[in-house]
């Protein structure tokens, strides 16, 4: 009885000829083209099975065989000993033949643009981009390497995320990793990391989100900043009196970027409910359907409030403001606003080579950041 190489991936995967993921109404996404394969170690990713004359006439004759033949196994594959006609992940990675071999990477390098060639890319393992990312698409990987520029889009590492390119965001780039985020240069994006974030040159007009601490080499202007403990700007802080540049510190940053999920939500809820109470005003044909999207908005509200109290119990109990500090050893332009705490400043007069901490309820000024630890 012949035997069939079973397959629990795509063996015919050509990435230059990639095809969009159909919808289940009929329709297409131009941005989901599944370029990688991903599986976890201990899966099985082919396995050999017992087919009769019937079925084998539907089956790839490339794959089948007389008798149970050795696995074309590659690097990140194996075998178990009791089930030997099995083959399984080695390793967390991308399954695909290569060169005759299964084989599971667990690094991915993409050597040019993300874009509709590639569409959208999530790998289980280390990514590098060669290219740059385009506007609208999805990156995310363990870590992430990006060679090129990060337009308008959403880059998700698990660990550690670096830029070469720097970020050119459109107020639509949203940039997050578990631990550390390194920049060559950051504009109109937001940011979200669990311990530090780089920036090598200017950060400008960005929300950022920062778990630990935030070192910028040149500029940083406009913006919200939420940090944990210190942040240092070598060059210049804030852009003068006509830009909005805002420091929070001493909270988690992780609940108070909850929060503003939050605040988004609850202006949404806000918008639906007058539009729903403005349908029955009017008395629409749809007025019961309105009534009832009016009832479920005011419960959902009713319930984002709550949570909101909850939230922000947790974030003071998060507060850290012995251990802040904002280092300037350049300039501070007029109109910054520092936070630390439940203290607050705003700069009012141009400032040079100082640092800001907390001191009995207020943000005090110290001179000489250049001297200071970073």
């Amino acid at each position: 009885m012949p035997f069939f190489l079973k397959h629990h991936f795509d063996p015919d995967l050509d990435h230059q000829a990639l095809k969009p993921r159909q919808q289940d109404d009929g329709s297409v996404d131009h941005y989901e083209l599944d370029f990688v394969q991903n599986v976890e170690a201990g899966s099985v990713i082919a396995r050999w099975i017992k087919v009769d004359d019937d079925s084998i006439r539907n089956m790839d004759p490339r794959f089948i065989h007389e008798e149970i033949i050795p696995f074309p196994a590659g690097k990140g594959t194996g075998i178990k000993r009791q089930s030997p006609d099995k083959l399984y992940a080695a390793v967390n990675g991308g399954v695909a033949y290569l060169d005759g071999k299964i084989v599971v990477q667990e690094t991915l390098a993409i050597p040019d643009d993300i874009d509709f060639h590639t569409g959208n890319i999530n790998f289980i393992g280390n990514l590098t981009v060669g290219g740059c990312v385009r506007g609208g698409f999805t990156v995310q990987g363990r870590d992430i390497r990006i060679l090129g520029q990060i337009e308008g889009a959403r880059i998700e590492a698990l660990r550690d995320l670096a830029c070469r390119g720097g970020v050119k965001g459109g107020n639509e780039a949203f940039l997050e990793a578990g631990k550390s985020i390194k920049l060559s240069f950051c504009e109109n994006a937001t940011l979200k990391s669990g311990d530090d974030i780089m920036v090598k040159g200017t950060l400008m007009h960005s929300n950022v989100y920062c778990g630990r601490r935030l070192a910028v080499g040149g500029r940083l202007t406009g913006g919200q900043v939420y940090c944990h403990e210190n942040i240092y700007v070598g060059g210049q802080l804030g852009g003068g009196l006509d830009t909005d540049t805002s420091l929070i510190l001493g909270y988690d940053p992780t609940l108070l970027y909850a929060d503003a999920e939050y605040n988004r939500r609850i202006k949404n809820l806000i918008k639906k409910i007058a539009s729903c109470e403005k349908s029955i005003e009017r008395g629409d044909d749809s007025e019961a359907e309105c009534v009832s999207k009016l009832e479920a908005a005011r419960r959902e509200l009713e319930l984002l409030k709550m949570l909101k109290v909850k939230l922000w119990e947790g974030i003071h109990g998060t507060e850290r403001v012995d251990k802040c500090r904002v280092l300037v050893p350049g300039v501070v332009k007029p109109g910054v606003e520092i936070s630390i705490g439940s203290a607050f400043l705003k700069i009012d007069d141009y400032l040079e080579d100082v640092y800001f901490y907390y001191d009995n309820g207020e943000v005090a000024i110290g001179t000489s950041a250049k001297k200071m630890k970073r």
